[in-house]
């Protein structure tokens, strides 16, 4: 895998995984939806390589991760730089 395709799927990788967590700490995940999203992302996941080298991908994933955020305003309680 070229270096920026590898930057680019370590990036929305830890991305996913920061809203996954706080939607788990924050209880919105209950026990019955977290499985299958816990499913879910982990074919996510598991497929993020090869999926962020599709020519669409960084728009989907960029709406996704917005979408989180408008449910979470996790980019406000973080101190790092919002997507």
């Amino acid at each position: 895998m070229d270096p920026k395709r590898r930057a680019l799927s370590d990036f929305y990788r830890e991305e996913f995984l920061r809203y996954i967590e706080y939607f788990k700490a924050s209880g919105v995940l209950t026990d019955d939806s977290q499985d299958a999203m816990q499913q879910t992302c982990r074919k996510l996941m598991a497929d993020l390589d090869q999926v962020c080298g599709q020519d669409n991908f960084p728009a989907v994933a960029e709406t996704l991760l917005q979408k989180f955020d408008v449910l979470t305003r996790l980019s406000e309680l973080d101190p790092r730089q919002g997507h």
